[in-house]
């Protein structure tokens, strides 16, 4: 039931009855279409009189609302003229999103850059491209300056700090590649260098061999 801006709604005598008889034993939204009368006077009445509802019942009807596993929405399948009215089909109007419309909580950071860390604890920095729509920095930076990061290659820091993002410390490498340079653990340390210097002269060489020019983004 919906009531003109700036109206209060009385509660009569009989309705006021029934709400406390009733708070207990049925939802309020119940009680509320039961009486015809404001969703929100129902629990505006409880609280004024001092009325609460038991934990223990409150928990109990917060589950029973949710969605179960495997439930079927109601109006599955259905054309919205099929389980609205056309009054409430006007009334839902008012809040639908209009296209194009940003909600009232997603900041624009556009062009922002922020801090985050990853799962293993690693802080790395990311840029607000678009609006919702974030990308590391650095792979920015190094994309801007040399085009769409290749297939199969990654970006690093030569100096191993993930905040430090200027292009001089970027660098390309193939993912097995970078493998290498962590697999200390599997290899006499000592080979690691000519294993690295193999793949990174296996890369260039492959690349020459098959003339691919990688495009820059827009």
């Amino acid at each position: 039931m919906l009531m003109p801006k700036g109206k209060k709604f009385i509660l009569s005598k009989v309705q006021k009855k029934l709400i406390t008889e009733q708070y207990l034993s049925k939802s309020l939204s119940q009680i509320a279409r039961e009486l015809s009368v404001p969703r929100s006077s129902v629990p505006l009445f409880l609280k004024q009189n001092n009325l609460s509802i038991p934990e223990a019942i409150s928990k109990k009807r917060i589950a029973a609302s949710r969605f179960k596993k495997g439930q079927t929405p109601y109006n599955k399948g259905l054309k919205i003229e099929q389980y609205m009215s056309p009054e409430g089909i006007e009334e839902s109007k008012k809040t639908r999103f209009k296209k194009g419309h940003i909600p009232y909580n997603i900041k624009s950071g556009l062009g922002e850059v922020v801090s985050r860390k990853d799962s293993s604890g690693r802080i790395y920095k990311w840029y607000c491209y678009q609006i919702g729509k974030w990308v590391l920095l650095h792979h920015k930076i190094w994309e801007d300056a040399n085009g769409l990061i290749p297939k199969g290659c990654l970006i690093v820091f030569k100096d191993k700090d993930s905040t430090n993002v200027v292009l001089e410390n970027l660098e390309l490498i193939s993912k097995k590649e970078n493998m290498l340079r962590n697999s200390k653990h599997n290899f006499p340390e000592e080979i690691i260098p000519s294993m690295v210097l193999i793949n990174q002269l296996q890369t260039k060489l492959n690349k020459l061999q098959n003339g691919k020019k990688h495009t820059i983004r827009p």
